[in-house]
Parts: structure tokens; C-alpha cells; sequence
């Protein structure tokens, strides 16, 4: 049997998750921000760190919704946080570096301030 050396074996997307759950954790305060910083490119930590000042307060509660890898190469993590009161959509973007998921984009998304009404 003849293998092929030239062909990085494939990350596991549940790193990335894992590193999502990490990052998630550094907004409720459970975990340091410097050890953040390791698992980010320059990039993602430039985005991240503009996340946490535009956050007022710490969120109480976060959690995993969905994972999507829409190439082998990235992998996109929504996610619901919480401040109490209310809830908030969050995506984090990692992309595969040779030395594992490094988080490479996240942003709050932005609700509605309408009600919605059903029809």
C-alpha cells in the first residue's frame, strides 16, 4: 500500500467548536482572555477584542447552536449569548492553520427592534 505523505491529514471540526466554547467563555468571565489569545490569528483577535468593548456587560449564559464547515478549510460557529434580559446571535470564523483552528472573525448580529407580528 503506497500513502501519500504530501496530504495533511483533515481537522476535526469539533475543535473549533471547542475553541468557540473557550472564546464564549471569556465574554461570561469563566475563562482569562490571554490564554484567548493563542487560539486566534491577529485578525480574529483584533475582532474579538473589539467584540468585548462594545459589551457592556458580562453575558451570564452562551451556548453552541450550529456548526457549518462551508470548506475543509473554515468553519463557522453561531452561537446564542445572553446578558439577562436579552438574547443575541453570535458567529465565530475559524480558519485551519497548520496548527489547528485559529479563530479568524466574530461579530454580534444585530436583531430586529421591530416586533414581529404574525399575518
Amino acid at each position: 500500500m503506497h500513502c501519500r505523505n504530501d496530504i495533511p491529514p483533515r481537522i476535526s471540526p469539533r475543535q473549533a467548536v471547542s475553541y468557540s466554547c473557550f472564546f464564549l467563555h471569556v465574554l461570561t468571565g469563566r475563562k482569562p482572555a490571554a490564554d484567548a489569545r493563542l487560539l486566534a490569528t491577529d485578525a480574529g483577535w483584533a475582532a474579538f477584542t473589539r467584540l468585548r468593548r462594545t459589551v457592556p456587560t458580562r453575558f451570564r449564559q452562551v451556548r453552541v447552536l450550529r456548526t457549518v464547515c462551508p470548506t475543509p478549510d473554515t468553519a463557522e460557529v453561531v452561537a446564542m449569548v445572553e446578558n439577562g434580559t436579552a438574547h443575541q446571535a453570535m458567529t465565530l470564523t475559524f480558519r485551519a492553520t497548520p496548527h489547528g483552528w485559529r479563530l479568524d472573525h466574530c461579530a454580534l448580529l444585530h436583531a430586529n427592534t421591530r416586533p414581529r407580528h404574525r399575518r
